[in-house]
């Protein structure tokens, strides 16, 4: 669900014709993805429009569940001292796993 934020911003409404395979098609993909049609047409589009290809939905659940195991790891090195809790790798680690994790749960529609 949109934040009210993100409603304001878009106050511009789009209409498109589809016959019922399209539709259903349409209404496949969204209901595959989590988020509303309009949400996944619009990230569609867009992704179309810059040219990046629409992310595959296993492969970002995969990649978030590996996410997880490698937060599991670092906090039971942590845990047992083997990597001090001031080392500034392990906030950099953090860091990046926050921002992967940000950007899987984005390619699957979800709010992180």
């Amino acid at each position: 669900m949109a934040k009210a934020s993100e409603k304001r911003q878009r106050g511009i409404s789009l209409s498109a014709r589809f016959n019922e395979q399209e539709l259903e098609a349409v209404r496949r993909g969204a209901g595959g993805t989590g988020v509303p049609v309009a949400s996944f047409l619009r990230t569609a589009a867009l992704n179309e429009a810059a040219g990046r290809p629409a992310p595959d939905r296993q492969d970002a659940a995969r990649v978030l569940s590996r996410l997880g195991d490698i937060a599991d790891t670092l906090r039971a090195m942590q845990a047992s001292g083997v990597v001090p809790a001031d080392d500034p790798n392990l906030a950099a680690a953090w860091r990046d796993l926050a921002e992967m994790r940000t950007a899987c749960l984005q390619a699957l529609g979800m709010r992180p």
